[in-house]
């Protein structure tokens, strides 16, 4: 059995012993809450045999990833890459999508690159999503946008 647990071992660089270490896979579930909705999601990663530390997976070094995705699936709220299909179907860039939002540019940025939504956002980006509605925020809102920001079409 040991030596099972020995070709399992994979030498990865240890942050808190400065050095590199031989580390075990681990995996385990975790629950967690973001914007009030809870659900459970699933850690692979390795830990240090010398100190303990949990390491990312080099594979996946993203560590967030598995609980944001956890997250969307379990809130049903739009993925980075949908957020940023809605806003260039609109035709309008990050800057001028947050300001006929009313959101800044660096939450849509966020929004775009994974950052987890709440629900109430979520639904705003969907609206945003439908022609109607977002002529409709163009005529509303249109006017904060400086020359040269309003979608061509």
């Amino acid at each position: 059995m040991l030596k099972a647990e020995a070709t399992n071992l994979s030498p990865m660089f240890c942050p808190r012993c400065s050095a590199l270490r031989d580390a075990k896979p681990i995996s385990y579930d975790e629950d967690c809450e973001i914007h009030g909705v809870e659900f459970t999601f699933h850690v692979d990663a390795f830990e240090c045999l010398t100190c303990g530390e949990e390491l990312a997976d080099p594979a996946d070094p993203d560590l967030f990833r598995p609980m944001y995705d956890a997250y969307r699936a379990a809130s049903g709220t739009l993925y980075p890459d949908e957020v940023k299909a809605i806003r260039q179907r609109s035709g309008l860039s990050q800057v001028a999508f947050a300001t006929i939002l009313g959101m800044s540019p660096a939450t849509i940025n966020r929004y775009e690159m994974g950052v987890p939504i709440a629900i109430k956002e979520d639904n705003l980006l969907r609206m945003a999503g439908i022609p109607s509605a977002l002529r409709m925020l163009l005529r509303q809102r249109g006017h904060l946008l400086k020359p040269g920001q309003r979608p061509k079409a």
